[in-house]
């Protein structure tokens, strides 16, 4: 994975190393994305609702932390302390899911994805915008693919960790359930360490563009009211966006255990490549975003991923579905850089709070997603919510093209596209 240097005129000083402390932070994320639905389908039993609502509990703690985030940073609050705070609370919501899931406490999965949401908002929002002031305008989609890798370097490692245990824990006759999810402990110590070095060695005071040394005393400044309607337009886009996005998401790792291979170890190996390949190509594709206009960028991530998806649930070859999924998972990483570029440029003074608001529509469709997905599971079929995702997708396409078209003329650090 592409590491940048610190000697790079595109960003500040301080920036690879900050990244690089997000490693311990990311250590769980891909092994913690196979166990849940793992655990609350197959050992548990639960039904699509109820497996849509726990994976709601979490994206509801985020909706609800994201805005709070958003303006404590651009008042001017340590952004350091809420990364700390984010690190050693996302320890303990990985406390909580492991008792939970010893005890097969459905109530204490809930309670755990809940907190986990809540707490990395108060993680995410203050490191994207640090993100933001360590980079050039001209390369923020590479800074972010950057960070991608980052976390992608962490979910590798952490993915080695937690299906090693895993795998050599159920090599036994009767597996110990306190082996066989430890590496959520693992996981916990890791956060705690990240938290403790990012507070001693990231100078958040150090930005690429000095002129924004002064956010917070400008805070005050605010947002023409024209500009204020259009973003909330495009707010609103975001969140259909995300409804949609979060209608099949959660019930993609069931669908492959229920309709191409019974065997949670197989399925594993089919998941990793489409867990790590855009990931991998992460800081490619932040490069090929900056050199792109997001009418372009979203438009064509659209079309392709719905076409994919459709191609994805009508085949029944494994090798197809993993190929198919590792490309939909790229294209939908590289939708996502162009759209954070964008947002990151619409206001230094607030862009706080411009991450925190874009992090809670999101998340609000994030809840009614998996919800929705869960009914139409239960009611219509398997392939309802993929059928569902793809009409919408295709359907949202000039909104966010207008969305886009009113908020470009107002960007506080435009570029030529």
């Amino acid at each position: 994975m592409e590491r940048i240097s610190t000697s790079s005129a595109d960003f500040t000083s301080d920036f690879a190393s900050m990244l690089d402390l997000i490693t311990l932070n990311s250590l769980g994320m891909f092994f913690f994305g196979f166990l849940i639905p793992f655990v609350v389908s197959q050992q548990i039993n639960a039904s699509g609702t109820e497996m849509g609502l726990i994976f709601s509990m979490n994206v509801i703690g985020y909706m609800i932390s994201s805005p709070i985030a958003g303006i404590l940073v651009d008042h001017g609050i340590s952004k350091k302390k809420m990364v700390l705070v984010g690190s050693f609370g996302r320890a303990v919501s990985y406390i909580i899911l492991f008792l939970s899931i010893l005890a097969k406490f459905l109530s204490g999965i809930l309670l755990g994805m809940f907190f986990l949401g809540f707490i990395v908002g108060l993680f995410w929002v203050p490191l994207n915008t640090m993100i933001a002031e360590k980079s050039s305008k001209f390369h923020r989609s590479k800074a972010y693919g950057l960070r991608n890798a980052t976390i992608g370097r962490g979910q590798l490692i952490g993915a080695f960790i937690g299906f090693g245990i895993w795998g050599f824990a159920n090599s036994f006759e009767t597996p110990n359930l306190l082996f066989v999810y430890s590496p959520l402990l693992v996981y916990c110590f890791g956060n705690i360490i990240a938290g403790i070095l990012f507070f001693l060695n990231v100078n958040e005071n150090l930005r690429y563009d000095s002129t924004s040394e002064n956010l917070a005393s400008n805070y005050e400044k605010r947002i023409p009211n024209i500009l204020m309607m259009s973003l909330f337009f495009f707010l609103i886009v975001i969140l259909l966006g995300s409804i949609n996005g979060s209608l099949a998401k959660p019930f993609l790792l069931v669908y492959l255990l229920e309709n191409l291979t019974t065997d949670p170890t197989l399925a594993t190996y089919i998941y990793i490549p489409a867990g790590f390949a855009s990931v991998y190509f992460a800081p490619k594709l932040g490069g090929i975003a900056d050199k792109i206009n997001p009418y372009s960028g979203i438009s064509i991530a659209s079309i392709l991923g719905a076409i994919i998806t459709f191609f994805l649930i009508n085949t029944s070859n494994l090798f197809t579905f993993t190929f198919l999924l590792t490309l939909d998972t790229i294209i939908v990483s590289a939708g996502i850089l162009v759209l954070q570029n964008f947002l990151s440029r619409i206001s230094k003074n607030h862009r706080g709070k411009i991450f925190g608001f874009q992090s809670t529509f999101s998340n609000l469709g994030g809840v009614i997603g998996p919800i929705l997905g869960g009914f139409l599971w239960d009611s219509y079929g398997q392939k309802s919510p993929f059928y569902l995702s793809i009409g919408v997708e295709l359907f949202l396409i000039p909104f966010f093209l207008i969305a886009v078209y009113l908020i470009h003329p107002y960007l506080e650090e435009a570029t030529d596209k």
